[in-house]
């Protein structure tokens, strides 16, 4: 009985003990002269405010939380432990310290009482993670895709610095520390060149509509303002541990128009000339620009060769300009010049700049459009490697995503296997991101909740994963279990995170299918392309992921491989995703949240398009082999898959209507309207009845672009 009641008396000195411990001021000694530092210090000591845990002004009878950069430790890489009263947080430099100290926050967030932390350490498995930025910085001086409604809406946005606090601050919570802009000619809206005045541009316009010529100003601006703003925004990212890089196209002008006899041509010396110096004063006034990347497409002429050939371009503008800088201040010289394959080759592009002094790496679209489509894109060794290799030139991986835009997409399972697979041999780093969008403010939600607020925000989970996994490809379930207890408390977690993963089975398996490489080539969620809607005939006309997934053709007429999933395999994952999907979206109550409720909803959405896919290759197939075999009962389930596919259609226009607004995409250049669509699906109902034996049944290509002997893959 003694024995008992002293135990019993133990532990509630024990637990009184623990009690106190945690209710403990906490001081934290760090670096104030380290931004990166102050930042993660200052996401430390919201989470403690939030845990009602006071932040201590001096180490006096509190819990000592210590940072310190250590040698011994790789850059960005961090380590927390307990040494002798206090704790110590080192990071290998400010940004590891920042990185340690944001996961501290979290778990502190997450209730672990301080007293009772355990060690943990990080480092990068990529050491350069980055996004892709096509930014619209004003009408006269567009990005590469500006005539959607998502850039025209967001021009003024781009010069809004709360806008990139925001951006920043998560690109570095998310542990990105990369951003890549790209415009095609972005001078006039950001430098003064000295011999060339009168091109730079005061006040932002935007054009009256996506198709109209004319435009307005929606913010009155100086050219030295806007050197002012894009400075501090410089700064900041800088200050947050993430690399500003710029890239441009060829041969664009925009801006200049009537100004000094310059022209879009390549052969003007004047052109060579103002572009050279153009590149020279825009590292000059930014020179914490870390890379400048340029392609030799899109707007040049091809059939120029000799010293006006586009890679001999490039090197008398870009080569020379960047080597005029490094001359100026030597502090640029450092600065690398990114020169993407894209529309060129590796020994052609080495000959033009073999002269260039600075450092040199080279770009390649790695998954080509679809990041979403597979864990495994084959394009880079059968394209690029061995010339990587040959001429010993890192490699950038630009990994696109021109698949969806509205939807929120979360499985960091997926993204983690895909990371995993980058060939980190030969990479200097990736940056993700699309051509077809622009990630500003939310101007599609109808919702007045979330109308207007960030997209990054909106899709928190999405940016988040692909930074986190980019980081560590090794992170536990619970690791994003907790991000989503932290973003959504009260909410059954496990069944979130199971019903979220789903979205990357509708995703992967339509793009498997009906695999299109380019961005303008279709828009999944509204399954269309520049044409128009995609119907059945171009389903069955269509060519899958090379060595995954089977065509309708080869399926249609036996030719397909056994190791690949057939388009009835392919239509089965898509309705057990689906299945998964509207199960989840049905018991999860969204209660008071907002974004929850949109996110729930949009689970509704992604399992009736992934339905209706499902339902379409069915009914594409089977008209295949109607037309094949000349076998009436093929009409019959055809018809039937058809009828049910308008069915999915119609609910997943239902819940998308409700949801957003109908918008212009850039690249495919349609508009994503689910309502107007319905006539089209009804047609494919229409083309399977009169289908009969004879009609055409052929693949347009095999998407296998190594095979292709042009430059411009």
């Amino acid at each position: 009985m003694k024995k008992h009641l002293f135990f019993v008396v133990f532990c509630l000195i024990a637990c009184t003990h623990v009690i106190a411990q945690q209710k403990r001021a906490v001081y934290i000694q760090f670096n104030p002269s380290a931004p990166a530092e102050v930042f993660g210090v200052t996401e430390l000591k919201n989470a403690l405010v939030k845990q009602h845990i006071p932040v201590a002004q001096n180490a006096k009878n509190s819990i000592v939380i210590k940072t310190a950069v250590a040698a011994t430790l790789p850059q960005q890489a961090y380590s927390f432990k307990k040494q002798g009263a206090m704790y110590l947080l080192t990071g290998g430099d400010a940004v590891g310290v920042m990185y340690g100290l944001n996961e501290l926050a979290d778990r502190i967030s997450l209730g672990k009482p301080v007293a009772r932390l355990q060690p943990f350490s990080g480092k990068p498995y990529i050491a350069k993670r980055g996004l892709k930025f096509n930014i619209p910085l004003d009408a006269r001086t567009p990005s590469y895709a500006d005539n959607g409604f998502a850039a025209q809406n967001n021009i003024a946005t781009m010069w809004e610095f709360s806008y990139w606090q925001n951006f920043l601050d998560n690109m570095a919570r998310y542990r990105y520390n990369v951003l890549s802009f790209w415009n095609l000619h972005q001078f006039p809206s950001m430098v003064k060149v000295p011999d060339y005045p009168d091109v730079a541009l005061n006040d932002v316009y935007v054009k009256d509509d996506v198709h109209s010529s004319k435009m307005h100003i929606v913010k009155k601006i100086t050219i030295d303002e806007k050197i002012a703003f894009w400075r501090k925004v410089f700064k900041y990212a800088n200050d947050r541990g993430i690399d500003i890089q710029w890239y441009n196209w060829s041969v664009f002008v925009g801006g200049t128009e009537g100004k000094y006899g310059i022209k879009d041509v390549q052969d003007s010396p004047v052109t060579i000339d103002y572009t050279r110096k153009s590149v020279k004063q825009f590292l000059l006034t930014y020179p914490n620009v870390s890379a400048i990347g340029v392609t030799a497409g899109e707007h040049q002429d091809n059939k120029q060769t000799g010293k006006y050939a586009i890679e001999n371009w490039l090197a008398m503008t870009y080569g020379e300009g960047m080597m005029d800088a490094q001359k100026e201040n030597p502090a640029l010289e450092n600065t690398t010049l990114i020169f993407r394959q894209h529309y060129t080759k590796l020994d052609i592009i080495k000959n033009a700049f073999k002269d260039y002094t600075g450092p040199f790496e080279t770009e390649f679209k790695y998954a080509r459009a679809r990041m979403y489509a597979t864990v495994n894109p084959p394009w880079f060794d059968s394209i690029y490697r061995a010339d990587v290799v040959k001429y010993n030139v890192k490699c950038w991986q630009n990994i696109r995503n021109d698949d969806f835009f509205i939807y929120r997409w979360g499985d960091p399972v997926y993204a983690a296997k895909f990371i995993k697979n980058i060939p980190l041999d030969v990479t200097a780093g990736f940056v993700i991101g699309d051509d077809g969008y622009m990630y500003g403010k939310d101007f599609a939600s109808k919702n007045p909740a979330v109308y207007g607020k960030y997209e990054i925000d909106k899709n928190w989970y999405d940016f988040m994963i692909w930074g986190r996994t980019a980081y560590n490809p090794s992170l536990p379930e619970s690791f994003y279990k907790d991000q989503l207890r932290l973003h959504f408390p009260n909410t059954d977690i496990n069944k979130l995170y199971t019903t979220w993963r789903a979205t990357s089975d509708i995703v992967s398996w339509i793009d498997k299918q009906d695999f299109n490489p380019n961005d303008f080539e279709f828009d999944l969620e509204g399954c269309f392309d520049r044409k128009g809607f995609l119907s059945i005939n171009d389903i069955i006309s269509s060519s899958p992921l090379p060595g995954e997934v089977m065509s309708i053709v080869d399926y249609v007429k036996q030719k397909g491989k056994p190791n690949e999933a057939t388009p009835f395999d392919v239509a089965d994952k898509l309705d057990a995703a689906a299945e998964i999907l509207l199960k989840g979206a049905a018991t999860m109550p969204p209660t008071h949240n907002a974004d929850l409720a949109e996110t729930i909803s949009d689970f509704s959405a992604w399992a009736y398009l992934g339905r209706y896919y499902a339902a379409k290759f069915r009914g594409a197939t089977y008209t295949a082999m109607l037309r094949n075999t000349g076998k009436e009962e093929y009409r019959e389930k055809a018809v039937a898959s058809l009828t049910r596919a308008l069915a999915d259609w119609k609910n997943y226009a239902a819940i998308s209507t409700k949801k957003y607004i109908p918008q212009l995409f850039s690249r495919p250049a349609n508009t994503l309207d689910w309502d107007k669509f319905i006539p089209d699906v009804e047609k494919d109902i229409v083309i399977a009845k009169t289908a009969k034996q004879g009609d055409p049944i052929k693949q347009k290509s095999d998407n296998r672009l190594w095979k292709i002997t042009s430059k411009y893959y």
